[in-house]
């Protein structure tokens, strides 16, 4: 009889619910199989403090997806053995002293950046960084706390629940702050692995206590089972709910020393699991952030734009040749006339002034000549430019995390929707010199659900990475230095 799981991720654009079924009832080695529940939008709303996330509407989502996924079982005859959630980090939202939810919830693309630059300069940086390894970001809790303060938002008695904690407690009514996500708020002392009363003294909040991964969260509440369709109460586990912390767990850990990690979303980020938190000035300095992994690792990363440059460049060329949106057809051509471009512009993707919506196509081109190069002559040239700089990007900061942790990195692995891209594999293999494995793209869902199943007690740790795993995207690809993208081979 297989066995099922669900996997919630709170993506920053979207909000998708997936079953797995781990599949021992067929010939051959056992096989989890992964397959979307339900896809629900992830739009902020503009409340009168600010812009928040819309929780009553992904909370509503979340139902449907579980309620979908619980019929997924059902009809595979599989019983559900666990949920677990993982999402964006740093936002959280207030519950108050009478356990009731406050309706705002601060979302990171309302951070107020100069209140944060004005804080940060009475700060010692290298100091807190060597509390936290977190980089001081505006949009780093510790900084959205000090926003609250400033605009007289909730009560200093309300807990504060991070983002994927948000919705455990929906779920289960449990209050904790799982790890992964705790690490990303600029407020936990890495040495002690609880919060640090000294960067939380005078903050208007109360800080949940920390929850190991691994641990179970609770079952879902009477109210919650009914919603979703379940015959009996359903656990609820702790997982590394940051979702990138999920997508490096699908793929490495601190023992797999040669292996580098680009998770390639809208967002980027690349980096290494490291047994051990590196809070030295040189990895600040490099501008490197630390968060916890999977199993107590550390996850050594700088935060680098994505494919966002690509798809917001695609939104401005359908709008101007009057068509309703950027299409995948639309997006194969430019890249295959993107493979045989000869231009060879780049620019630096990380540049702030490239990170806003609106006129991109000007601003990248204008970056293309600030750097040296000629000014791309077509879209496929630009389209080179971005993919180029993105793998260019990728393969310094590894090169740089690989100096940083004395690894020796043989492979890249790229995971997130940059996976599909060709062109982008090929060329971070060609700019690092290192073998580059494609996939998979729905890395942090089969991270969370991995970690699910282990909690469940139905897989020993040691072989979840390598169980075989059918996510309806296909083989993973290899992609070797001197390979041009067709020639990929299946992992």
């Amino acid at each position: 009889m297989p066995a099922a799981y669900l996997a919630v991720d709170l993506g920053s654009s979207s909000l998708r619910v997936m079953i797995g079924l781990l599949r021992t009832d067929r010939p051959g080695e056992p096989i989890l199989e992964i397959r979307e529940a339900g896809r629900f939008p992830n739009v902020p709303v503009r409340r009168p403090e600010g812009l928040g996330w819309d929780v009553p509407s992904l909370r509503d989502g979340v139902l449907a997806g579980l309620r979908a996924g619980v019929t997924a079982a059902a009809d595979a005859q599989a019983p559900l053995r666990g949920i677990g959630i993982a999402a964006w980090g740093v936002d959280y939202a207030r519950l108050t002293r009478a356990g009731a939810l406050r309706p705002f919830m601060r979302h990171h693309r309302d951070a107020d950046v100069v209140l944060a630059a004005t804080t940060a300069s009475g700060r010692d940086a290298a100091a807190d960084y060597a509390v936290t390894g977190v980089l001081d970001q505006a949009i780093n809790t510790v900084h959205q706390l000090r926003q609250d303060l400033a605009a007289g938002i909730g009560a200093p008695d309300d807990t504060i629940l991070l983002t994927a904690d948000v919705f455990v407690h929906l779920l289960t009514g449990r209050i904790g702050a799982e790890a992964s996500l705790a690490s990303t708020t600029g407020l936990l002392d890495r040495a002690t692995g609880d919060w640090s009363a000294a960067l939380a003294a005078g903050l208007p909040a109360v800080l949940p206590p920390i929850v190991p991964d691994g641990s179970p969260a609770g079952e879902t509440t009477d109210e919650v089972t009914a919603a979703i369709g379940a015959h009996r109460p359903v656990p609820v586990y702790a997982v590394t709910a940051h979702d990138t912390a999920a997508a490096f767990m699908a793929v490495t850990d601190a023992a797999d020393a040669g292996t580098g990690v680009v998770s390639s979303g809208s967002w980027g980020v690349a980096g290494v699991a490291i047994a051990a938190p590196l809070l030295e000035e040189r990895a600040r300095l490099a501008g490197f952030t630390q968060e916890i992994g999977a199993a107590g690792d550390t996850l050594l990363v700088k935060n680098l734009s994505g494919m966002w440059l690509l798809q917001q460049t695609l939104r401005e060329w359908a709008e101007a040749d009057g068509r309703p949106g950027p299409t995948i057809e639309f997006l194969t051509r430019l890249l295959a006339e993107a493979e045989a471009s000869d231009y060879r512009g780049r620019f630096d993707p990380a540049d702030p002034a490239l990170q806003a919506p609106g006129g991109l196509v000007g601003r990248l081109e204008e970056a293309c000549v600030a750097h040296g190069a000629a000014r791309p002559r077509t879209r496929a040239d630009l389209v080179r430019a971005i993919v180029d700089s993105l793998a260019s990007a990728y393969a310094e900061t590894l090169e740089l995390a690989a100096g940083l942790s004395g690894q020796d990195l043989r492979r890249i692995r790229i995971v997130g929707g940059g996976a599909r891209n060709a062109l982008l594999c090929a060329l971070t293999a060609e700019r690092s010199g290192r073998t580059v494995v494609a996939g998979p793209v729905e890395a942090s869902v089969r991270g969370v659900l991995l970690q699910v199943a282990i909690a469940a007690g139905d897989l020993d740790p040691a072989a979840a990475r390598g169980l075989a795993v059918d996510d309806g995207d296909g083989p993973e690809r290899i992609i070797h230095p001197a390979s041009a993208p067709a020639n990929g081979e299946h992992a």
